[in-house]
């Protein structure tokens, strides 16, 4: 299924005739004043006027801070990005004390480190998952997770070969995770057990109490990994910020990615937050300093701090949310009542049938 976005109607050719006529008079020594004419045009489309629904994008687009922010730094395209700037936005997002020393980095720049960094950037938050499959994996070993839910991890870490091995829990008949099954999957081999909270695709949210029990039983050699990918949507406000696990405990990584809440899915940035020697043996397995673009740092900072545009998703997804489980009742089919940005149905039907209509 596709959603037609406002702009749909222009054409290509207006758009590149719209780009000449903005850029008439603008020099090439100015790319900033041409970016911003250009970004802050009424007429500007979007590059793809159809989008994928299963992709879980946000509706509201980025924020206009970001915007912004991306448009300011586009003169400075020659320059490689410079990363503690992101890191240290997020060690101040989260209130994570941060403690830092100046020195020479890489090229011989100047460069400010983060002392004992609770935080690692990737190319979304896929590339922290990955990174955790491989730093824990390599020499093999054993990952549990729940069945269904989103699996990076496995999928990733089974690129390494026979060495690594799968245990998929089913979910409980309310579509809950079965963590007491999960601890009994449990073996000397284990070495990553993985959890989406809210899951994905259920939607459904593990408590905080609940979560902290499950992890204090757990050998702290096991890495605990956290999907928060749609936690900016979750309702229940007895639900505690997760992240004091990962600065609480050894074996505990929590994941996040700003392709959901804040709308900048094209940037490609995610983030994971874990006790410090974690998140050493996670940086040995990212693209590191290089890997990320300097547009998507300067974006992903400016929408860290945009908190009116965060809430304005969280309220369209929820008021969405809402109205489609409504309509799905009316149709008397059986939504799954979640806290994602997505809704889980029975249809009553064969899925792959449904899914092939609606294309």
């Amino acid at each position: 299924m596709m959603l037609n976005n406002t702009h749909s109607g222009l054409s290509r050719r207006h758009f590149l005739q719209g780009i000449g006529a903005g850029a008439m008079g603008i020099t090439i020594s100015d790319p900033l004043a041409a970016a911003a004419r250009l970004l802050s045009s009424q007429d500007m489309p979007t590059p793809n006027p159809e989008r994928r629904m299963g992709g879980n994008e946000n509706p509201i687009g980025p924020s206009p801070k970001a915007i912004e922010a991306v448009a300011a730094q586009l003169s400075g395209l020659n320059w490689y990005p410079y990363q503690p700037d992101l890191e240290m936005a997020i060690h101040r997002f989260h209130g994570i004390d941060v403690q830092t020393s100046e020195g020479i980095g890489w090229a011989g720049l100047n460069t400010t480190f983060i002392q004992d960094s609770r935080v690692v950037t990737g190319v979304g938050s896929t590339e922290v998952l990955r990174a955790a499959a491989w730093a824990y994996l390599m020499e093999g070993g054993h990952i549990i997770q729940g069945r269904p839910s989103y699996n990076e991890i496995s999928d990733s870490a089974r690129k390494l070969g026979n060495r690594v091995s799968v245990s998929a829990v089913e979910l409980k008949p309310d579509l809950a995770y079965d963590l007491e099954a999960m601890r009994h999957a449990i073996r000397p081999d284990t070495r990553i057990i993985s959890l989406c909270n809210p899951n994905n695709p259920t939607g459904l949210l593990l408590g905080h109490e609940e979560l902290g029990a499950f992890i204090d039983a757990i050998d702290p050699r096991i890495l605990i990994v956290i999907d928060e990918a749609y936690i900016h949507f979750v309702e229940d406000t007895s639900y505690k910020d997760a992240t004091l696990f990962a600065r609480t405990r050894p074996n505990v990584l929590i994941t996040r990615t700003f392709s959901k809440g804040y709308g900048i899915a094209g940037l490609r940035v995610g983030y994971g937050i874990a006790h410090p020697e974690v998140i050493k043996k996670l940086r040995g397995y990212t693209l590191g300093p290089l890997g990320m673009h300097s547009n998507s740092i300067a974006g992903a900072v400016a929408a860290l701090d945009d908190h009116d545009h965060l809430e304005r998703s969280r309220r369209a997804v929820v008021e969405g949310r809402t109205y489609l489980e409504r309509a799905l009742l009316k149709m008397q089919m059986e939504p799954v009542s979640g806290q994602g940005n997505f809704v889980l149905v029975d249809t009553g039907r064969d899925s792959q049938e449904i899914f092939n209509h609606l294309l």
